[in-house]
């Protein structure tokens, strides 16, 4: 479990410390329009590559593929730490997203072979706790490197937590022997599904390249946007219909992944995700832009986020430990935080700090109780040879979800921005120069008379950004409803 918690800590770490030095990468390498591929290039490979990590811990040794995931983590940490520009940075964000796909996985198919299904759920919110804990510590360590050092240490921290990681799983993790291990290696490796794993990665990209043309300015109606898009759509095909072709060999297969707690425990995480990416990435632009902070006041400005998201987690373990059920926190979490993502549209210059920090409080109480549940259900409901896929089905939905909606809030931004400039709000001002200098600079470049609309201009931008959570996380509720009613305590089914 040491080793489990270090590790989602340094995941959590990898996902959030960037946020609030995005600001200050962009202006050094005059990157605004990449801030969607500083996030979704981690994600990207990171949901491309679980549904493989979910047959790698199936027909592995779990350890190994363990300890592989953490090597693949620490050299895109320290690729991105060197970079010497936003493509390197981007290419390092990635392969920590490869391997944080293993890590993520793993952690979860570790607890679930480890503890009896009754712990568990206590157990998977303490492994969710620390990953709040460390996404809470990783905006203020962010802003603490990038103003006090430099943002480069956002990664470069990586480098000794993970050695400490990579020191416990090999002392003190001693997984029993599987009956896979018996096989050949080459055989093992052939039942991979490289090739599903290649439609499914040719699908990604080409969807996640589509999006990123259009936070560039290039129409939706580009022949390139819409051969992206035609090119993704037609592979997402292909891939489904080698999944059937494929059955239990697949890299999904349909009878897992087509399980109606399976299916519903993967619509929730995606939307779920979906729902709070945004809020995440672009909350810190917020207090850096809109109420003038520094990197290191707006990371203390998110503590009650996570602080509160991981509380709330722990407090649903405990709930469903004790009543058995993962159906109940799923539904109401999931709706008291839609509503909270409601408030958050409600952001404004002149906004008072109780008020902000109530949305942020009541966004992620919510959010908390419900984002753990479903590993938890489809943990019940299947065979323990079936559960490192389920999870990792799981966690790559979670994934997809931030991937596909950070461009699209991304996008959001710059169009709103460019709207204002076509509308001749900001007469006068080189917008593409202030989209450019970035949020914790482009105070600087606006005349001291024109700050006040250029600020309004800003924050409705970002409101819009989040007013998209907003049905996402109410289709959280309602797939959630679909998660069977199966105890953790008696494993019986009630209708």
């Amino acid at each position: 479990m040491a080793g489990i918690m270090l590790a989602q800590f340094l995941v959590s770490i990898d996902r959030t410390i960037i946020s609030t030095a995005i600001p200050y990468v962009t202006h050094e390498f005059q990157s605004t329009p990449d801030i969607g591929w500083y996030g979704s290039a981690y994600l990207l490979t990171a949901c491309a590559f679980q549904p493989m990590f979910g047959r790698v811990f199936t027909l592995f040794s779990v350890k190994e593929a363990y300890l592989t995931a953490m090597s693949l983590f620490e050299i895109g940490s320290l690729l991105c730490g060197a970079a010497p520009n936003s493509i390197v940075l981007i290419v390092g964000r990635a392969i920590a997203g490869l391997g944080s796909a293993g890590i993520l996985t793993g952690s979860f198919v570790i607890v679930g072979t480890a503890a009896p299904l009754q712990s568990r759920p206590m157990l998977m919110a303490v492994v969710g706790t620390m990953f709040g804990v460390g996404a809470t510590t990783g905006p203020l360590l962010g802003g603490v490197f990038t103003d006090l050092v430099s943002w480069r240490w956002c990664f470069y921290v990586n480098l000794p937590i993970g050695g400490a990681t990579v020191l416990a799983m090999v002392l003190f993790f001693h997984p029993r022997r599987s009956e896979n291990a018996r096989r050949g290696f080459i055989e093992r490796l052939l039942e991979l599904d490289i090739a599903g794993n290649v439609l499914f990665l040719g699908a990604a990209i080409m969807f996640f390249l589509a999006l990123e043309y259009t936070t560039q300015g290039v129409a939706w109606n580009n022949v390139r946007v819409i051969g992206l898009l035609g090119g993704s759509f037609q592979a997402t095909l292909f891939f489904i219909a080698w999944q059937w072709r494929q059955g239990d060999a697949a890299l999904m297969p349909p009878r897992i992944i087509t399980q109606r707690t399976v299916a519903a425990s993967c619509g929730m995480a995606f939307m779920i995700y979906a729902a709070l990416i945004n809020l995440t990435y672009f909350l810190p632009v917020w207090f850096q832009a809109i109420r003038g902070v520094s990197a290191i006041q707006s990371g203390v400005n998110m503590i009650p986020y996570f602080v509160v998201n991981a509380g709330f987690s722990l407090v649903a373990g405990a709930f469903v430990s004790k009543t058995g059920y993962v159906t109940p926190p799923a539904v109401i979490g999931s709706a008291i935080g839609t509503i909270g993502l409601g408030l958050m549209t409600l952001l404004r210059v002149d906004m008072t700090t109780a008020q902000w920090v109530g949305y942020q409080v009541l966004t992620s109480a919510g959010f908390g109780i419900s984002i753990q549940q479903g590993f938890m259900a489809v943990q019940t409901v299947l065979e323990e040879k079936d559960m490192a896929i389920a999870t990792a089905a799981v966690v790559a939905s979670q994934s997809l979800g931030g991937a596909v909606f950070l461009p699209v809030g991304n996008s959001i931004f710059h169009s709103q921005l460019i709207r204002a400039t076509a509308a001749g709000l900001l007469d006068g001002l080189d917008i593409k120069k202030l989209i450019d200098s970035g949020a914790a600079s482009f105070r600087h470049l606006v005349p001291a008379e024109k700050l006040p609309a250029m600020l309004e201009i800003y924050n409705k931008a970002l409101t819009k950004v989040f007013t998209v959570s907003i049905p996402l996380g109410a289709l959280a509720a309602i797939i959630s409803f679909f998660i069977e009613w199966k105890s953790v305590k008696s494993g019986k089914k009630e209708d």
